[in-house]
């Protein structure tokens, strides 16, 4: 049985599974310009906090020691992932338009959406791994 973290690490996945094949299908018939509204699903994963990570009984603990390292191992993997694709990101249009001199602002939103969709995924899986096998508190 999933806990709290699990489930909401799940439903990140879903929502931007569902946020990219969005924007991936209305990009195919709209065009760029209008496809960026696909990735308002990503609003979605606001309601994901106010369902798992709430407290559903007083006594009842959200999160021990265990969770906070889990949370912030895979901060560091999902930031570590982001940093790097923006990196790569920024070197590939460099490269790619370097002769031009210019490059079109319409590649922005993209590269910040997508650059986010990485940190959320990379966040969630990592959590899901660290569940799965088990760490020992590195913080406490």
């Amino acid at each position: 049985m999933q806990n709290r973290h699990e489930k909401l690490a799940v439903f990140n996945l879903s929502i931007i599974a569902a946020g990219i094949l969005l924007f991936i299908l209305i990009w195919q018939t709209m065009g760029i310009s209008r496809a960026y509204g696909g990735f308002a699903v990503f609003a979605f994963m606001a309601v994901g906090h106010l369902v798992f990570l709430r407290k559903r009984k007083s006594p009842e603990v959200v999160e021990d020691e265990r969770d906070a390292s889990i949370r912030i191992k895979a901060n560091s993997v999902a930031l570590a992932f982001m940093n790097t694709y923006f990196i790569f990101v920024s070197l590939a249009v460099y490269f790619t338009y370097s002769d031009a001199g210019v490059v079109s602002v319409d590649f922005f939103p993209l590269f910040v959406y997508i650059g986010w969709a990485v940190q959320v995924f990379a966040f969630s899986v990592t959590t899901l791994v660290q569940y799965r096998r088990g760490t020992s508190c590195g913080t406490c």
